[in-house]
């Protein structure tokens, strides 16, 4: 830290000893970098800023119209803008004088005026700035605006072309097909009237229906088999016991005339009149009645009597029996009806005509009509909504909500850097030089140097100073610190003049 400042009072001290060419220098370094800056050409900067906005139809109509995104608009935005087609135009509309020039100086001009405008988009992508700096200040107002007053007006009549543009292409679309999808319906009828065909053969589905009826057909013959065991059961039973059974009663004829009437009515309730027991049960009425009305019937009415009957344990197993051969009945005949569709179905596969084929292929080209017909009516739907949209402005679109004013205080030269630049400029040249000077210098000024060189000091001599040339040499600094100070006061009330009066640059 000692030795950095004894450097720079080392230097302090050459700057003062080199006083002269230090405020020379310094003091002509700054005078040329002020006097060039006040000649630099003037730049003025125009701006515009332009909003993107995005109407909240877009939110409700999603899914039923096709709106461009933002995203997309942001992006293409920034080539189109300012492509050579709308800067011509812009030049064009402002009658411009490189039209007389030739096509290398106006590709030329028309680069560069690309080059210096600038495009900045937020981003929230809600809205961007276009800006350009030239030596013009009403050109540069002007350029701006009528560049983006033609961009927003031909965006919009691109985007409403292209609209236009898509709902006759659906709608020739839309034709074409509709003559495709009726011609094709017309091949299927005549071809329909002419084979004899009126419907296709769903192999998947009739396979599927004979599985079914091949399982059903399984299922009867199990239960056939059950029916059959059941069957035999119920006969062996039967072969085993005896038609018909004795009756043996101990009553009297009047007892037992009224129970075989109360029999009778109870057969009566199940059977009909012709039924056998019914028959020989009435017989055996009469003939009881018959016997009672005899003269010996009182004496033989506490006589013991006897009749045979049916047995209804036979009967019973008989009936069951017979139930279960209409059922095997019922079953086989079922049975038939499934194999003879299984056959009709079998014969159908193997003989599927080839017309059917060519039906199918016909039926097949018909569906892919229609689809495309079908899908094109619904694109078509919401062409139409984005037409009407396009056509009453309810789509995102670019507003300009702060158009390009004349600039007045110009962006280019920045007079206060520039002040500061030659301030610094200045001094660091003076000090360079005094600094090649000093180094250059191998005199020695000072004790300390000889005795860090090893040099024993044995006297100093001091300097003997004259009263009249300090005093002369004192007025000569003053009239030099003098002049510099009030030189520099000029060159700096110049630049505040320019910077606050004349409203020339910024920070």
């Amino acid at each position: 830290m000692k030795d950095t400042l004894k450097q720079i009072y080392q230097y302090l001290n050459a700057a003062y000893r080199y006083k002269y060419l230090f405020i020379f220098v310094s003091l002509a370094v700054m005078t040329a970098i002020g006097t060039f800056s006040f000649y630099m050409p003037k730049k003025y900067q125009a701006d515009t800023t332009v909003f993107i906005e995005s109407n909240v139809i877009d939110e409700l109509v999603k899914g039923i119209a096709i709106t461009p995104n933002i995203e997309d608009k942001v992006r293409v935005l920034q080539f189109a803008i300012l492509s050579r087609h709308m800067i011509l135009k812009t030049l064009e509309k402002l009658d411009s004088e490189i039209f007389v020039e030739s096509e290398a100086v106006q590709q030329k001009y028309v680069s560069d005026l690309a080059d210096r405008a600038k495009i900045n988009v937020t981003k929230r992508m809600d809205r961007f700035t276009l800006s350009i700096v030239d030596g013009d200040p009403h050109f540069a107002q002007n350029f701006i605006n009528t560049l983006v007053g033609l961009y927003v007006e031909e965006n919009l009549s691109v985007k409403r072309d292209e609209t236009y543009g898509a709902n006759r292409f659906l709608q020739d679309q839309i034709d074409i097909f509709k003559q495709k999808l009726e011609a094709a319906e017309d091949k299927i009828i005549e071809y329909r009237k002419s084979q004899g065909v009126y419907f296709s053969t769903n192999e998947g589905a009739t396979l599927a229906d004979i599985h079914e009826r091949m399982q059903q057909i399984e299922e009867i013959g199990l239960t056939e088999n059950t029916m059959q065991a059941r069957k035999a059961q119920l006969q062996k039973q039967l072969d085993s016991l005896d038609p018909t059974v004795d009756i043996v009663s101990e009553t009297a004829d009047g007892n037992r005339l009224a129970m075989m009437e109360n029999r009778l009515k109870t057969l009566l309730l199940r059977y009909t009149d012709n039924y056998p027991e019914v028959v020989q049960l009435k017989s055996e009425i009469e003939a009881l009645k018959y016997r009672l009305s005899q003269p010996d019937a009182v004496e033989q009415s506490h006589e013991t009597s006897r009749m045979t009957s049916r047995n209804p344990l036979y009967q019973d197993l008989q009936g069951q029996l017979f139930t279960v051969d209409a059922e095997l009945s019922s079953l086989n005949a079922r049975k038939k009806y499934l194999q003879q569709t299984i056959a009709k179905r079998e014969k159908e596969l193997h003989e599927v005509p080839a017309t059917r084929k060519e039906l199918g292929i016909l039926i097949q080209e018909r569906d892919s009509y229609r689809s495309i017909y079908n899908e094109l009516l619904a694109r078509m739907g919401q062409s139409e909504v984005s037409k009407q949209m396009e056509i009453g402005n309810k789509a995102s679109t670019f507003r300009i909500v702060d158009p390009a004013i004349l600039p007045q205080v110009p962006v280019s030269p920045n007079m206060i850097r520039m002040f500061l630049l030659a301030l610094a400029g200045g001094l660091g040249c003076g000090f360079g030089l005094v600094f090649l000077l000093e180094s250059a210098d191998s005199r020695v000024r000072d004790v300390e140097t000889l005795r860090s060189l090893g040099i024993d000091v044995l006297v100093v001599i001091p300097n003997i100073s004259d009263p009249v040339e300090v005093k002369r040499t004192f007025r000569k600094d003053v009239l030099l610190f003098g002049f510099s100070g009030i030189y520099l006061l000029c060159f700096v009330g110049v630049f505040v003049y320019e910077v606050f009066f004349s409203g020339f640059g910024s920070f």
